[in-house]
């Protein structure tokens, strides 16, 4: 049994060291590479949390699997990890902009039955999730809700009109989501497609959204709400 083996593998004690920083620098990179991508793929753990699963699983495979990589080795990562994690904690506790930065701040992505203005031009979620995740929380049209959130966890909050104020807005069903045009055979109130923005659009003519000034293609607004639909 070569206890300088299981210790540190192939490698002397001063290794330890370049460990720190390896590890130091993986964090960075891959916490950087969260936070340009997005939180997408982030449902329900934090940044910070998806990133202490990914640094400390790989940390206890490798000395698992591999003769040369030594236990200590793995342990100084640990350490590390839980010291820049300790660390960036306590700097958002005190610091709410440092929380913004890391974190990220809820933005909204409906106000009044269509898309807000700042999630024109945000990529964080594309629409065909942004739809998935209202049909899961029982939504039949964005003209039922009256503001909707994307919360720093991936998670969509929604605000619901009473019933009685509910007003036509887009479908995100698939079946209607399909019927879109840019050309309609007859003068109606129509949904963008892009943001859910309900006008009157007069039939056989090109019209351009006002809301989101970058599409032309529309289906017709729905006026039911989930529970009066046929679909529910």
């Amino acid at each position: 049994m070569n206890w300088q083996e299981i210790l540190f593998g192939d490698e002397n004690y001063f290794f330890l060291a370049e460990i720190a920083i390896r590890s130091l620098i993986m964090f960075l990179f891959v916490f950087l590479g969260l936070r340009i991508t997005g939180k997408r793929a982030v449902k329900q753990l934090s940044i910070f949390e998806l990133l202490i699963i990914i640094a400390l699983g790989s940390a206890a495979g490798d000395p698992m699997l591999y003769r040369e990589v030594g236990v200590l080795n793995a342990l100084v990562v640990f350490v590390v990890i839980f010291l820049l994690y300790w660390l960036l904690t306590k700097f958002i506790e005190h610091h709410k902009k440092i929380e913004a930065l890391l974190e990220g701040k809820p933005f909204y992505v409906i106000r009044d039955g269509r898309a807000s203005k700042e999630s024109l031009t945000h990529k964080e979620l594309a629409m065909d999730e942004f739809f998935s995740a209202l049909r899961v929380s029982g939504v039949f049209q964005l003209g039922e809700v009256k503001a909707g959130v994307l919360e720093t966890s991936g998670n969509i909050s929604l605000l619901f009109y009473p019933k009685e104020e509910i007003r036509p807005g887009l479908s995100v069903w698939p079946d209607y989501l399909s019927k879109k045009t840019d050309y309609v055979a007859q003068t109606d109130v129509y949904a963008c497609t892009t943001c859910g923005n309900t006008q009157k659009v007069n039939a056989g003519e090109k019209t351009r959204c006002s809301h989101c000034l970058q599409n032309d293609e529309w289906v017709k607004a729905i006026s039911e709400s989930a529970s009066q639909s046929e679909y529910f």
